[in-house]
């Protein structure tokens, strides 16, 4: 079985609008070339508003990439205060539209920089909609380990909710500067049974992420994004993989970071890139395509 443990369902209205201009800015040269044929409308105020996916979208990707299981991972941005949907309207419109599908796992996101409020509405949540786990975004800007946020981490604790944080680059008005996987250490130091996915494999401080590991068994990651030095550089997709699952065979799971790479490079490609390189054996493939965060999640 295939699980992919990093998806989005987007809805436009709930993207900040500059960090969609930001993320679309290596578009902007090829708009001054097409622009007598197209209009890509970078320069709007309201840009992309097809930036979205449906979950019947999804599930047809999923059939085409052979992906049984996929993780909805959304994010609150509503504090950037330059989204037209709150956290709470988005999360319910994503799992009302995540129930008709078994094969959908969606996550909860609530920003730490809520406070009291915030520890409110992951509750409201947790017993609404009984997810198993939570995504955070540190970029939103806050560090993990400071004691302002110790009752956040506690709460997510005591409901049992698997953590998987964002780590690397973000760009403005996010702040990547938050996103180190080393300011996860006192976290997973206070909250030893707290399973924490470190996404991207720490992308850009990739390198804090295997010390990291060595020190807490709770400690995860997923291979999300890799897909950046695709397909130029399928030899350092194949030695960061090799790298962590070598050492940790059991602690990192798969994800596509859909939608964000499927016309650089799809999750099929992707699967069968992980499927056929010569970076680890079968054993080790089949725990980081579906097996180890099925055991996490216990689906």
């Amino acid at each position: 079985m295939i699980v992919d443990a990093h998806v989005h369902l987007w809805n436009r209205k709930m993207l900040p609008n500059e960090a969609v201009k930001r993320y679309l800015e290596p578009l902007r040269e090829m708009e001054e070339a097409l622009k007598p044929f197209f209009d890509f409308g970078l320069d709007s105020d309201y840009v992309f508003d097809d930036f979205s996916i449906s979950a019947e979208q999804l599930m047809e990707e999923m059939a085409g990439s052979g992906v049984d299981k996929a993780v909805i991972l959304p994010t609150d941005f509503e504090l950037l205060n330059d989204s037209e949907m709150g956290n709470e309207e988005y999360t319910e419109m994503l799992f009302e539209e995540c129930s008709s599908f078994d094969e959908l796992i969606p996550f909860i996101s609530v920003d730490p920089n809520r406070g009291e409020e915030g520890l409110r509405m992951v509750e409201r949540m947790v017993k609404r909609y009984a997810p198993l786990g939570i995504k955070v975004y540190p970029a939103t800007g806050f560090y993990p380990d400071e004691e302002r946020y110790r009752d956040y981490w506690d709460l997510v604790d005591d409901l049992g909710l698997v953590v998987l944080s964002h780590a690397g680059m973000a760009l403005e008005p996010l702040d990547e500067k938050y996103c180190r996987p080393c300011f996860f250490r006192d976290v997973a130091e206070r909250h030893p049974e707290m399973k924490i996915i470190i996404a991207h494999m720490g992308g850009k401080f990739h390198d804090e992420l295997l010390p990291l590991m060595r020190d807490f068994p709770n400690i995860y990651t997923d291979c999300s994004a890799l897909q950046g030095w695709l397909p130029k550089r399928p030899d350092m997709v194949h030695e960061r993989l090799s790298a962590v699952c070598q050492e940790f065979p059991d602690r990192a799971v798969f994800g596509s970071d859909f939608p964000n790479y499927e016309i650089r490079f799809s999750t099929l490609q992707f699967i069968n890139l992980i499927r056929e390189g010569e970076w680890g054996n079968g054993s080790i493939k089949e725990k980081l395509l579906g097996k180890n965060i099925s055991r996490m999640l216990g689906i």
